[in-house]
């Protein structure tokens, strides 16, 4: 028997397949869902979290500048703030490196608020980011104002550093959504196999009762749902049939009594039938001769009435009654025989 037929003849193993294929579905659709909702709002945790840091590192750059300025005037000096000044300060407080956090390949930057570098036109821009396309590369640019000063930190990434979170985010649920397939369809065949298994005992007791053992032990059913009431009909069943078995039993034993009495009987009548009709054939052959002796010699009177002698009626009259008292006898003895038969 192949696996597709043991398949189509297995309740059980069609149940798992079509409540399996109802759970794999169902929780393909809902990690689809997950999947969709969850791109969506690590997109936005990343963008957050990346001008979140931008705007920090800005705010203690800019608090710097304003101690540095404040010093600088009250010991009178002149203070020019330039892009390198601002630029040194960014690599010694190690902030450079905060954006690499959340995007690993981030490289911070500083740019002027009228500048068009990388091709980005960020003239004026404020905090906020954008996608563009760099070298045949899609890129991502978070841009931060330095307080009001005509500086803007800039922090540039390859999508891939946004895109690959997705996809380690669809190899996570894809592994986490397997197992829980997995243990579900598992759990699910235990638990079907488990209720079903006496469905699969009643119906091999089923079949070898139809193939004629009525005494095949069924257990007494414990439990009230539709298997146990199966159980206790089957059980009921086979005592029927077993009844009826017996019963007819006794019938086929008397009904061959009474066939084997009834061919004693034929036989006897078809032997009675054989004698009689033998006596008949013998008596038939026995009273042919008298006959003839009878109706012989009353020919003889009719044709020689006339001219016969006294001596000739006395011999005609003596074969007349010799012929008549053997078909006499031998109508006493059928008669007789009759009457014994």
């Amino acid at each position: 028997m192949t696996l597709l037929q043991k398949i189509r003849t297995s309740f059980s193993t069609q149940l798992s397949i079509w409540v399996s294929g109802l759970v794999v579905v169902t929780t393909v659709i809902v990690i689809a869902l997950l999947a969709t909702y969850s791109e969506e709002g690590i997109r936005n945790e990343t963008i957050d979290t990346t001008l979140q840091g931008l705007e920090n590192i800005a705010l203690r750059i800019d608090n710097t500048l304003k101690q540095e300025e404040i010093t600088a005037r009250l010991e009178k000096k002149r203070v020019r703030v330039s892009r390198e000044r601002v630029e040194r300060l960014l690599e010694e407080s190690g902030e450079a490196e905060l954006p690499k956090q959340s995007l690993s390949n981030a490289h911070i930057f500083v740019t002027l608020r009228d500048s068009s570098q990388l091709a980005a036109n960020i003239i004026g821009t404020e905090s906020g980011y954008c996608q563009l396309v760099y070298d045949n590369k899609e890129m991502f640019i978070f841009t931060q104002p330095v307080g009001n000063r005509p500086f803007c930190l800039a922090a540039m990434c390859p999508a891939s550093d946004i895109y690959d979170r997705y996809a380690f985010m669809y190899r996570i649920l894809a592994c986490w959504s397997i197992g829980v397939i997995l243990v579900l369809i598992y759990i699910l065949y235990i638990v079907i196999a488990r209720h079903l298994r006496s469905l699969h005992r009643l119906a091999d007791t089923a079949q070898r009762i139809a193939d004629g053992d009525l005494d095949t032990q069924i257990p007494e059913a414990h439990t009230k749902h539709e298997a146990g009431r199966l159980q206790s009909s089957l059980k009921k069943m086979q005592q029927s049939l077993r009844t009826y078995m017996d019963e007819m039993q006794q019938k086929q034993t008397t009904l061959s009594a009474h066939n084997a009495e009834l061919q004693a009987a034929y036989e006897q009548a078809q032997a009675y039938e054989k004698k009689k009709a033998k006596f008949l054939h013998d008596m038939t052959e026995r009273m042919a001769a008298p006959v003839e002796l009878v109706c012989r010699t009353t020919n003889s009177i009719c044709q020689t009435h006339t001219i016969m002698s006294d001596e000739d009626y006395a011999k005609h009259e003596a074969n007349i009654t010799k012929g008549t008292e053997e078909i006499t006898e031998l109508l006493d003895q059928l008669i007789k025989e009759a009457a014994d038969s």
